[in-house]
């Protein structure tokens, strides 16, 4: 699952779903140079989850286009 958050131009892509909250025991920054990437890990060092700071910027178009027609098709589902 992939969310995106507009306002804060942040994706998520959840590789463990649902994350708990106070799941992530740590998060992991591994593109320090830009401080865009962060790995949330829990306390069993298991990956639960990407955040990519600046999406519209690092994200291929078509990835941000299928994110965006997903939220659309889940909020006109839910109407």
């Amino acid at each position: 699952m992939i969310t995106y958050d507009s306002d804060a131009d942040a994706a998520y892509i959840y590789l463990e779903h649902p994350v708990t909250s106070g799941a992530s025991e740590r998060i992991v920054p591994f593109d320090p140079r830009e401080g865009m990437f962060n790995l949330d890990v829990d306390r069993d060092a298991h990956v639960l989850g990407l955040e990519i700071l600046g999406a519209q910027r690092h994200l291929p178009s078509a990835l941000m286009e299928a994110i965006h027609s997903q939220g659309q098709a889940e909020t006109e589902h839910t109407r």
